[in-house]
């Protein structure tokens, strides 16, 4: 899970979305299995804060796990 206050000025106030450009923004593991049943993409989602613009970055934890290598 997420950290609920901001991690620059502490603030509370964090307005939840995505990053997007001409679609949706995705990490692609470097090093992923080989023989996997989905595709090596993690929808990278952000947060920002409302007092001073800190923009959070972070992705899904259980999927990540699935797709790297140990």
């Amino acid at each position: 899970m997420a950290r609920e206050e901001c991690l620059w000025c502490e603030s509370t106030k964090l307005a939840e979305g995505r990053l997007s450009s001409t679609g949706r923004v995705y990490f692609k593991a470097k090093k992923a299995r080989f023989w996997t049943l989905s595709e090596n993409m993690v929808e990278v989602r952000a947060r920002v804060c409302v007092d001073c613009g800190y923009v959070d970055l972070y992705a899904d934890p259980a999927k990540l796990k699935k797709l790297v290598k140990p």
